[in-house]
């Protein structure tokens, strides 16, 4: 096929779907513009959940790295995991990058680009995570996750106060 009969046929569907295309890159957009607010101002952890149509999207910063897992659903039952990290430097990518490839057993389609390695998780991986579990029940479990994680840093932190108080004295 010829370069111009391609775009073309691009141009064709760009226009017919346009709308569709906006609305899914709604939630994105949204997504896109707290990530890149909590990656500016140096979150030093934030994790966030949501259920964008058929996928769940975990999403943790942390040290400068942003870990994207996003789980596809069909009806009920997941039937695909992917996860992206996009990482400060290229040097820490390709360290990444490496492990993943050595951990064969876990992932598919292990790619780099710049700074960003990217993965599927096999099936008996992923089905270990949502097993038994539908895209709302999935986002509860990590919900729960997150909350347990943030009171853990909060008693973390009043540990740290409670121990600096007692040393000023």
């Amino acid at each position: 096929m010829s370069v111009a009969v391609m775009i073309a046929a691009l141009a064709g569907c760009k226009s017919s779907n346009a709308e569709q295309r906006k609305a899914m890159n709604e939630p994105m957009k949204q997504e896109r513009e707290f990530m890149d607010q909590a990656i500016r101002h140096r979150s030093p952890d934030v994790m966030r959940v949501d259920v964008i149509d058929s996928t769940v999207v975990f999403t943790h910063i942390y040290d400068g790295i942003v870990d994207i897992k996003a789980y596809t659903y069909d009806g009920d039952v997941c039937v695909e995991a992917e996860r992206v990290y996009t990482f400060p430097t290229q040097m820490s990518a390709l360290r990444h990058y490496r492990d993943a490839i050595e951990r064969a057993e876990l992932y598919d389609d292990v790619e780099m680009f710049n700074n960003q390695v990217r993965y599927k998780l096999k099936d008996t991986q992923y089905q270990l995570e949502t097993k038994d579990h539908n895209k709302h029940q999935l986002k509860a479990k990590f919900d729960k996750q997150i909350a347990d994680a943030k009171a853990d840093m909060a008693r973390e932190k009043a540990k740290r106060h409670e121990h600096r108080d007692h040393h000023e004295k």
